[in-house]
């Protein structure tokens, strides 16, 4: 039969234990990631008697951890979300308020020098307008290499947060097995009760993690934790763990990829996997802003610069000679080497070379190859493929129009070879102003038109104008002499003398309103060079058409110049270099403007996660009083049953004796 001493001894150890874990849980308020515990009990087993059975008391039979896994799992979901737009939202923010600035912009620089070149234009002669264009044209190129440098920057401020993050995760990895090592231990020598402290430390860790890289957990049956990332990858397994490594890109060693650690190194890449926490946002903005903001940029300085270069070079300056470059830098004029995968088992070397600077686009291609004969050319901004090709002999050199490049091959690649081509990407760094002379600046129309001072007719020739082709050479238009038209009625026509030989059909019965020519059509070399005759000439009446030598105060070749400013250009000359640039800011900044919509929700989200695990698991101070003091008022009404078993024992003993 149970004695009344052992039932309340039952009571204060249960009351006692109770009155614990309150207190633990008060003490750990405001302890990160604590889950409250609570104390639950239970009838011991009771004793039969004749008339029943009797009670023998209480005992504690578990201290439960108050714990929704559904609730931890969507936090660290949401947790995981939040840290990713916010990673990509600060660093986005830096490079919208970059290109964006009013100042220190592209756009400013822009609009100045081409005001600078419209100078030029309406005071060919002046030497101070001269100056200011060069002034301008260098600070356009500077503003090209300090933007890029900005950029440039930031793609160091993502490595080295891609370093630190990698290392968070292999040391919070290793620290989840740790502690998973300790549960199982614990739950072993406990008979199965869990280690709550320690499941509360775990869950803290693995938050942590999610934080850092998206997770998923699978708990075994001893206890331990399975961690995944990515699509499937194993960081922690029981009371193992794996790491990762930070290591070079396969084409690129100053952009770093995470690959998973293996025994023999750096293993498969995991890097297009990590689409969530701090990491995601890091590669995300690399991926979606920062490297298309710099491509973008490249493609408007090589655009500038061929147009740029390719117009002056239909001027005379004031040397007497046809305009040089304007601007230069490696990979516009001269061949750029496309970047070999590390790992290629052949020794194919592929370059590249800008065609066509208005198909440019802003895209980093790759070259791959699974067979060693056929190529296929894929544009990885969208990862559509442009086209196979299979060169056959070698070396062989592939035209791309649509793309505006071509690319050559010296031998043969080996199957499953790749390369990656970025035409556009270090443009902006390279770019460089080529003269610092103001007389070098060709502001002058290369040619000019007169007619003889003898002309008795009507006739007059006007438009003279040199647009570039494919086979145009002014050089050797130049060397050649004057090219004279002398009017035949005979034909009806002029006769070409000079530099040139041949007639041109002109009847003033029918075309005195005016005609237009192109000497393309009598020598390829003067192919581009057009104009206009109308009137009605006389027989013998002339004109020529010649160098146009020391003309200090011509403007033609500048207003062409100037008026690159407002022409179509690139994509493929549907847009201006301000528009591209507007484009480019715009893309950015919609971006950036969309990311942060996007971080405020998902900090609500967060928000409401937060509030739910709290409402189950978190110290409620006002809850925990009211038990403190019940248990309180039980653990004294106990103390005075063992004080009555106290008394009625001493009756018994007073009893006995007497």
């Amino acid at each position: 039969m149970p004695d009344i001493l052992s039932t309340g001894v039952s009571g204060l150890l249960a009351f006692q234990r109770a009155l614990a874990t309150t207190s633990h849980n008060i003490s750990n308020v405001n302890t990160e990631g604590y889950s409250r515990q609570r104390t639950n009990l239970s009838t011991r087993i009771p004793e039969p008697t004749g008339a029943g059975f009797i009670g023998s008391g209480v005992r504690v039979s578990s201290v439960e951890r108050l714990y929704d896994q559904f609730l931890s799992e969507q936090l660290r979901t949401q947790t995981s979300g939040l840290t990713k737009l916010d990673a990509f939202h600060k660093l986005s923010s830096q490079v919208d308020n970059l290109l964006a600035d009013a100042d220190a912009g592209m756009a400013p620089a822009l609009q100045e020098f081409f005001n600078a070149l419209q100078g030029v234009a309406d005071n060919p002669s002046s030497i101070p307008a001269r100056e200011v264009l060069l002034s301008q044209a260098e600070s356009v190129a500077h503003r090209f290499q300090t933007i890029d440098q900005r950029l440039a920057g930031l793609r160091d401020v993502v490595n080295a947060s891609v370093t630190n993050t990698v290392n968070d995760i292999n040391t919070l990895s290793q620290s989840i097995a740790t502690v998973n090592q300790s549960i199982v231990l614990a739950l072993a020598q406990s008979g199965g009760q869990p280690p709550n402290d320690l499941l509360d430390q775990r869950d803290l860790l693995v938050r942590q993690l999610a934080e850092r890289v998206p997770v998923t957990t699978v708990e075994q049956d001893n206890g331990a934790m399975n961690v995944f990332i990515g699509n499937g990858q194993v960081m922690v397994l029981g009371t193992d763990y794996n790491q990762l490594d930070v290591v070079p890109s396969d084409y690129d060693s100053f952009t770093l990829q995470v690959a998973l650690h293996t025994s023999a190194g750096p293993g498969p890449d995991v890097t297009n996997f990590l689409n969530g926490g701090t990491i995601g946002g890091l590669l995300s903005f690399r991926k979606e802003v920062l490297e298309p903001a710099q491509n973008a940029l490249g493609r408007i300085a090589i655009g500038l610069a061929e147009t740029i270069n390719a117009q002056h070079g239909q001027g005379l300056d004031l040397n007497n000679q046809l305009g040089s470059d304007f601007f230069g830098f490696g990979g516009v004029t001269a061949q750029a080497t496309a970047a070999a995968s590390s790992r290629n088992l052949g020794v194919a070397t592929v370059s590249y070379s800008i065609t066509d600077a208005t198909a440019l686009t802003a895209s980093d291609y790759r070259i791959s190859t699974a067979d060693g004969i056929n190529y296929t050319l894929t544009r990885l901004s969208d990862n559509s493929v442009v086209g196979t090709y299979a060169p056959g002999a070698y070396p062989a050199t592939i035209s791309v129009p649509s793309e505006g490049f071509s690319f050559s091959l010296d031998v043969a690649a080996a199957a499953g070879d790749s390369f990656e081509l970025r035409p556009t990407r270090a443009a902006a760094r390279d770019i460089t102003l080529l003269i610092d002379d103001t007389k070098a600046i060709a502001a002058a129309a290369p040619l000019r038109a007169t007619e003889s001072v003898a002309n008795l007719g009507s006739a007059n020739i006007s438009a003279l104008d040199t647009t570039a082709t494919a086979t145009t050479d002014l050089a050797a238009v130049l060397a050649g002499g004057n090219v004279t038209m002398t009017y035949d009625s005979a034909i009806p026509g002029y006769t070409l003398g000079g530099a040139l030989a041949g007639t041109l059909a002109y009847d003033p019965a029918t075309e005195s309103a005016g005609k237009t020519f192109d000497l393309g059509a009598i020598d390829p070399d003067y192919s581009g060079i057009t104009f206009r005759l109308s009137g009605v000439p006389l027989d013998g009446d002339s004109f020529t058409i010649s160098a146009n030598y020391d003309g200090v105060g011509d403007n033609g070749n500048a207003l062409k110049l100037a008026a690159i400013d407002g022409t179509p250009i690139l994509s493929g000359g549907t847009t201006t270099f301000q528009n591209a640039y507007g484009q480019m800011v715009s893309q950015v900044g919609a971006r950036t403007h969309q990311a942060g919509i996007d971080l405020g929700a998902q900090e609500t989200l967060v928000t409401q996660a937060e509030m739910a695990l709290e409402s189950v698991s978190g110290v409620n101070l006002d809850e925990e009083a009211a038990n403190m003091l019940k248990y309180q008022q039980a653990y004294q009404a106990t103390a005075q049953i063992i004080t009555i078993a106290q008394s009625l024992f001493d009756t018994l003993l007073n009893a006995v004796r007497s």
